[in-house]
């Protein structure tokens, strides 16, 4: 599949599966060492051409296209430049997801097999006007050890080596946090493992062939 054909197929299926709604959200995929392709602001998700896909440098502001990059250029920007390893990010605003950024409910991912397997951790970003350079920044302040990032009042950033991987995560976050609000509506505690557990988790992960 062609690089522009597997952005606007993953951009449907955010659509689809309800990650994203209206002009909400963005998605982005490296194809050189210094460029990705990036969806243009203003864009429906689920109905990209390849008109609404921007050629984007990582080492500054330039762009071809006729249309301008999402106004989360910066924003994925930041993360190529600090994160070698980053191939695809999408930025989304699911349902769940977005009410967990919206609370102060705690995010843990250690009881769940799915979650420790493929989220490890969720990392929260402090509230930053989306688009701006201080968003920006924050949130590749804490991609370090973290490809799964919730945006407080806004949103969340997966990343990974492939537009898959970025979509499993966004996907794997989404049922988590959906999980989080029936505990919290239904009064149902969770067994948490703990990090000993998670640990030893990873540790069979890498023992049977399989990293998180």
């Amino acid at each position: 599949m062609k690089t522009h054909e597997r952005l606007i197929n993953c951009g449907r299926v955010l659509s689809e599966k309800g990650l994203v709604w209206g002009h909400s959200g963005n998605i982005s995929l490296k194809i050189e060492s210094n460029a990705f392709l990036i969806s243009a602001g203003g864009t429906d998700i689920g109905q990209l051409n390849e008109e609404d896909l921007i050629l984007c440098r990582i080492d500054s502001d330039e762009f071809q296209g006729t249309k301008r990059p999402s106004m989360e250029t910066g924003l994925h920007r930041s993360i190529y430049h600090v994160c070698e390893n980053c191939k695809a990010i999408i930025h989304s605003q699911p349902f769940y997801t977005t009410m967990i950024a919206c609370s102060d409910i705690e995010i843990r991912t250690d009881f769940l097999p799915e979650a420790m397997a493929y989220l490890t951790s969720v990392e929260r970003v402090s509230y930053h006007h989306a688009g701006s350079h201080e968003l920006a920044e924050a949130a590749a302040n804490k991609t370090a050890n973290n490809s799964v990032l919730l945006l407080d009042n806004h949103g969340a950033i997966c990343w990974g080596n492939s537009l898959e991987e970025a979509l499993l995560k966004t996907e794997t976050l989404e049922f988590l946090c959906r999980l989080l609000v029936a505990s919290n509506t239904s009064n149902i505690k969770f067994n948490f493992l703990g990090k000993e557990v998670m640990e030893d988790f990873h540790q069979h992960l890498r023992d049977i062939g399989r990293s998180s």
